[in-house]
C-alpha cells in the first residue's frame, strides 16, 4: 500500500502549519532535516553523550525547535535539561511540548500566564501495525475505524494513537499521572479533511479531571507523510492545589 492511500479523502497539504492546531498565545517551530549534537548546548549534550546518533539527533531537533519558540518571546539559548522522569524542564514562566518521530521533529511554547499546559504529537501515518491497534483502541474506536474504507484505516489509527498521546503531554506536567491508552477514548471530527478537531474523554477517574473539565477537545493536521495532533489547557493554573 502506497503513502498516499493511507490518507482519508481531501487530506493534502503541502506544508505543515502546526501553528493553526492551537491559540495564537502558543508559539511553535518546526523542523524537517536530522538534529545534530552541534546543535546542543554543551549542558545539554551531557545528557545524550553515551546514546545512539538517531536519539542524538532526535533530542538536538527537539531542542533547536524548543529554543526557536522561546526565543520569540525573548528568551535565546535557554538550555533544557530533561528532569528525572525525562520530561523538558522548561524555564519557570513557561510551558511547552516537543514531538519527534522519523524525519520530522516540532516544539510548541507559551507563557503559563495565557497556557496552563500544552500537548503536542506527531507520527507518520500508517506506523501503528494492524497487531496492535486493539491496544491502543477501545472497541468502539476499533469500530468507527473497521467502519471507514481499508484504505483510511491507517490514517485513522494513527490520528487515534497522535490525540492520546498529545492528551498524555498536555496532562503529565499538571497532575504526573501514567496512562494507558484504554483509559481514553477519542471521538474524531471532520475526518476527511487535512485540518480537524477530536474530543478526548476519560475511561476511569483521572486525576486530570480535577484540574480540567472533560471532555477535552483538541486540533489534527494530516501533512505530508505525517498527522499532528495538539490540546492546550487555557489560564494560569491555581497554585494552591
Amino acid at each position: 500500500m502506497s503513502t498516499q492511500s493511507q490518507f482519508p479523502p481531501e487530506a493534502s497539504l503541502p506544508e505543515a502549519a502546526l501553528a493553526g492546531l492551537f491559540p495564537g498565545a502558543v508559539v511553535v517551530r518546526e523542523r524537517r532535516i536530522p538534529g545534530d549534537a552541534a546543535d546542543l548546548l554543551p549542558s545539554e549534550a551531557v545528557f545524550v553523550k553515551n546514546a545512539r546518533p538517531k536519539r542524538i539527533n532526535e533530542f538536538a531537533a527537539g531542542r533547536w525547535c524548543a529554543r526557536s519558540a522561546l526565543a520569540q518571546f525573548g528568551m535565546p539559548d535557554v538550555a533544557l535539561h530533561p528532569a528525572l522522569d525525562r520530561q523538558p524542564s522548561w524555564p519557570p514562566d513557561y510551558v511547552g511540548s516537543i514531538t519527534h518521530t522519523t524525519g520530522f521533529c516540532a516544539a510548541a511554547v507559551a507563557k503559563r500566564s495565557q497556557i496552563q499546559a500544552i500537548g503536542l504529537d506527531s507520527e507518520v501515518v500508517g506506523a501503528p501495525s494492524a497487531d496492535i491497534w486493539a491496544t491502543i483502541c477501545r472497541d468502539e474506536e476499533l469500530a468507527w475505524v473497521t467502519s471507514l474504507p481499508e484504505t483510511a484505516r491507517p490514517a485513522a489509527i494513527t490520528l487515534l494513537f497522535s490525540a492520546k498521546e498529545a492528551f498524555y503531554k498536555c496532562q503529565y506536567p499538571l497532575v504526573g499521572e501514567w496512562l494507558d491508552f484504554h483509559d481514553l477514548a477519542v471521538q474524531v471530527r471532520d475526518f476527511g479533511r487535512a485540518m480537524g478537531a477530536f474530543a478526548v474523554r476519560a475511561c476511569r477517574d483521572l486525576q486530570f479531571r480535577r484540574r480540567v473539565d472533560l471532555p477535552i477537545d483538541g486540533r489534527y493536521l494530516f501533512h505530508e507523510e505525517f498527522v499532528s495532533a495538539g490540546i492546550v489547557v487555557l489560564g494560569e493554573p491555581d497554585r494552591a492545589q
